[in-house]
C-alpha cells in the first residue's frame, strides 16, 4: 500500500543523514586544523603582498625623487640663462665696458666695474657665482653728448639731447681715459637742453663729497641711461639651495631668497674671443673660469677684456632628496668615481657641500647634470 498522501515517508533525521552521506563529510563546520591552515596561508600572502607594496613604495620614491631632481635642475638653468641673456642691455656705449664706476648713495661711496657678466670662481672647484648687470630701461633712450664742459661740482650737464631721459633716471658719463660717474636726473629743465643731478636725490654727493674724475668731463664725452640697475646674482648656500639676488637701485640694497632647492653644484664659464685685429668676429676660441689678457696687452682687467667676452658656459647639478639606502656590506654605490656629474669644463666635484665640507653620504643620492652655452647676444649685436 502506498503511503497517504501528504505524509513524508522519510523521517527527517533521516534525511539529515543521507545528506551528510551524499556530501562525503560530516556537517558543524570547519575544523581546527583546516582554520589554521588558511590563516598560514593568508598571512603568506600578507607577507608576499606587503614585501612587493615596500619594494614598489622604493622605486616611486626613486623615481619620484630623481624626477624632482631633474625638474629643480632645469627650472634653475633655465632661470639663469634667461637672465644672463640680458646681460648688458642698455650699455650703449662699448667702449665704456670695463671702466670703473664711482658711485655714491646717502653719502657712502662705492665702486663698480661695468661688465656685463661677473664670474666668481670657486676655490678648489667649490660653487660659482654668476653677477648679471643690464638696464631696466623699458623704453629707448640715446646716449648724448655733453656740449659744455662739466666741472667736478657741477650740478647739470649740457646735452645735445634728452630724447628718452626721465626724472629718476640713472645715467652714467663716460669720457675715454677716465672713470665713470653714476648719477641721477632730478630735473630737466626747459630751455637750455640740460638735465640736474643736484644732491636732493640720494644718487647725487651732497658738496663736499666728489665722484666726478679730476678735471670732471669735457666736451665730447658721452653720457648713457640706465633708467635703473638691473643687478642679479645667483649662487649656492651652505644648504645646496639657489641663491637669487635682486638689487634694487631705489634703496641701495639686494634682496638676496633661496628659489631652488637641491642645486649642489653651479659652474661657470667666460667664452673669450682671442684673436687680435680683423679676425675678431665674436667667435669663441677660449673658455676660462677667470678673466685672461684676451688681447695681449699684458692686462687681465680692463675693458678690451671684457669687451672680448660674447657668451657664458654653465653647469647646474641638482641631486635626488632621497637618500638610497646602502647594499648589504654597508656602502652606497649610488654614485660613484665612474659615473659622477662632468660637464665640458671637467669634472664637478659632488663629494663636498657647497660649503665647503665634506659629504661622507654624497654616494647615496643620484645627480642631473644640466649644461649649456649662453650667447651674450647685446654684446654679439654690439660687435656686428
Amino acid at each position: 500500500m502506498f503511503p497517504h498522501r501528504g505524509v513524508n515517508p522519510y523521517p527527517p533525521a533521516r534525511k539529515q543523514r543521507r545528506s551528510r552521506e551524499a556530501n562525503g563529510r560530516p556537517g558543524g563546520g570547519f575544523s581546527l586544523v583546516e582554520i589554521m591552515v588558511g590563516m598560514a596561508i593568508s598571512l603568506i600572502s600578507v607577507l608576499i603582498v606587503l614585501q612587493v607594496f615596500k619594494d614598489f613604495e622604493g622605486q616611486k620614491r626613486t623615481t619620484t625623487s630623481g624626477s624632482d631632481a631633474q625638474t629643480s635642475g632645469a627650472v634653475a638653468i633655465y632661470t639663469v640663462e634667461r637672465d644672463t641673456r640680458m646681460a648688458g642691455y642698455g650699455f650703449s656705449i662699448p667702449d665704456a665696458l670695463g671702466c670703473k664706476i664711482n658711485r655714491s648713495f646717502d653719502g657712502e661711496i662705492s665702486e663698480l666695474s661695468l661688465a656685463p657678466v661677473t664670474v666668481t670662481n670657486g676655490a678648489g672647484g667649490l660653487p660659482d657665482a654668476i653677477r648679471i648687470l643690464s638696464s631696466s630701461k623699458g623704453s629707448w633712450s640715446i646716449p648724448a653728448r655733453i656740449t659744455t664742459d662739466h666741472p667736478p661740482e657741477a650740478t647739470n650737464f649740457f646735452l645735445n639731447t634728452t630724447l628718452g631721459m626721465a626724472e629718476g633716471d640713472l645715467l652714467i658719463a663716460y669720457e675715454a681715459g677716465k672713470d665713470c660717474t653714476l648719477l641721477q636726473v632730478t630735473g630737466i629743465p626747459s630751455g637750455n637742453i640740460q638735465v640736474h643731478h643736484q644732491n636732493t636725490s640720494p644718487w647725487n654727493p651732497p658738496g663736499g663729497q666728489n665722484i666726478f674724475p679730476s678735471g670732471g668731463y669735457n666736451v665730447g664725452a658721452t653720457l648713457f641711461n640706465l633708467g635703473a640697475l638691473t643687478d642679479h646674482a645667483y649662487s649656492l648656500d651652505a644648504s645646496s639651495n639657489l641663491l637669487f639676488s635682486d638689487y634694487n637701485s631705489a634703496t641701495n640694497a639686494s634682496n638676496v631668497q633661496p628659489i631652488i632647492p637641491d642645486i649642489v653644484q653651479l659652474q661657470a664659464q667666460y667664452g673669450f674671443d682671442t684673436r687680435l685685429g680683423a679676425q675678431t668676429d665674436a667667435r669663441i676660441d677660449t673658455w676660462s673660469d677667470t678673466l685672461i689678457d684676451a688681447d695681449g696687452n699684458g692686462s687681465t682687467t680692463d675693458g678690451s677684456d671684457i669687451k672680448r667676452i660674447y657668451a657664458v658656459r654653465l653647469a647646474i647639478v641638482a641631486r635626488s632628496a632621497l637618500k638610497e639606502k646602502a647594499n648589504s656590506s654597508g656602502t652606497c654605490v649610488t654614485t660613484t668615481s665612474s659615473n659622477a656629474p662632468t660637464w665640458s669644463g671637467g669634472a664637478i666635484d659632488v663629494s663636498r657641500n657647497p660649503s665647503g665640507t665634506a659629504n661622507a653620504d654624497w654616494q647615496c643620492y643620484r645627480y642631473k647634470t644640466f649644461e649649456t652655452v649662453i650667447p651674450l647676444r647685446n654684446l654679439i649685436w654690439r660687435q656686428s
